[in-house]
């Protein structure tokens, strides 16, 4: 028999070890957040930031930005994002272009 145990043992069956991915949608519980100034209940966990976009009502034009202590920070579209308990984030028109 072989003994396979590297601390994996979720008794799970699912193959995403090692993705990062967590598990969305696994009775993560829903918490609240404040987008562009309205209150928002969603599953907590990793997001897609394109997917938070759409479930929150964001104009997927519009870029998303985590509000910060130290200021706001542009969300990529493709990145990922550990959303929890009272994060803050407001949409705005993408910058940059021809000067």
């Amino acid at each position: 028999m072989e003994n396979v145990n590297a601390n994996q043992d979720t008794g799970s069956g699912n193959s995403t070890a090692g993705r990062g991915e967590g598990n969305p949608g696994h009775g993560s519980p829903n918490v609240h957040i404040e987008v562009d100034g309205h209150n928002k209940s969603v599953r907590a966990g990793d997001w897609l930031v394109s997917d938070l976009k759409q479930k929150v009502g964001v104009d997927p034009a519009k870029v998303l930005a985590e509000i910060t202590p130290t200021g706001l920070v542009d969300l990529d579209d493709q990145a990922h994002i550990d959303v929890k308990e009272g994060l803050r984030f407001m949409s705005h028109a993408r910058t940059g272009g021809s000067s």
